[in-house]
């Protein structure tokens, strides 16, 4: 059994888990070429019409709360428009239906977040073409890597205060709040004055369908903390995140058990 598993004892967000899957899956130059060819419909426009250009995301790479920051130009864009953009773009079936389960998550959050519907709720940084990419290139490293199960360590957040558009917001930050309650992860809280856990770090890991390693109905050969001395270890790498915690990177391995 081919096994994904993430260590999150550093936290997790949306580009470390791009960084880490690229690698793991033996293909990061052909996922980073097809991010790079990518031309999604509607040329990069944002809701309110301002062509932001093809890497108008890269913002929510800079920092692990990079995605908290709102553009003042307009509302972003829909939950539908995004769903469209991720439909109509060239990558294959497997690596779409990853993107929108990632969507999907997100979408319920934010809504619950802001008191919206899935209909009304629009995206920000997350909603911008790179965001888009990202979750389509996860995607398709999946696809590649090809595991039987994907499986999640226990999450560490940090806890105090970030400050973004909405100005000084408690971490675990709302949407990550959100997220927790329609997973059954496993989270704790490390001792780090900042943000560990990004919304789309979180909704990453459940859009690809990772369950917890400490799971009550996972088989003990691959059940619990030692679960990488139950297999061999077939790769393995650590993708640091563009936000200084204090802390080493997301550890993700590739197992056959």
């Amino acid at each position: 059994m081919k096994i994904l598993y993430f260590d999150c004892s550093n936290g997790v967000s949306g580009d470390m888990l791009l960084k880490a899957v690229s690698s793991l899956s033996g293909a990061e130059e052909k996922i980073y070429a097809a991010m790079e060819r990518e031309k999604l419909t509607d040329g990069g426009q944002d809701h309110d019409g301002q062509n932001h250009g093809g890497h108008g995301g890269d913002r929510h790479g800079e920092a692990h709360h990079g995605e908290h920051h709102h553009d003042h130009h307009g509302h972003g864009r829909s939950y539908g428009q995004v769903k469209a953009l991720i439909e109509g773009s060239g990558f294959s079936n497997a690596a779409k239906k990853t993107a929108l389960r990632i969507y999907g998550h997100i979408a319920e959050a934010e809504a619950k977040v802001h008191g919206a519907t899935l209909e009304t709720v629009h995206f920000h940084e997350v909603g911008r073409d790179e965001a888009v990419k990202n979750a389509l290139a996860i995607g398709m490293a999946l696809e590649r890597i090809a595991p039987d199960m994907v499986l999640v360590s226990e999450i560490y957040d940090g806890h105090g205060t970030v400050v973004c558009s909405h100005g000084e917001i408690s971490v675990p930050v709302p949407a990550v709040m959100a997220l927790r309650e329609r997973c059954n992860y496993t989270f704790m809280t490390a001792d780090v004055d900042t943000e560990m856990v990004t919304p789309s770090g979180l909704a990453g890991l459940m859009g690809m369908g990772a369950v917890p390693v400490d799971g009550d109905h996972l088989p003990d050969d691959i059940r619990g903390a030692d679960l990488l001395e139950k297999g061999r270890i077939t790769g393995r790498v650590e993708a640091v995140g563009s936000r200084h915690t204090g802390r080493p990177g997301l550890f993700a391995y590739v197992l056959e058990i």
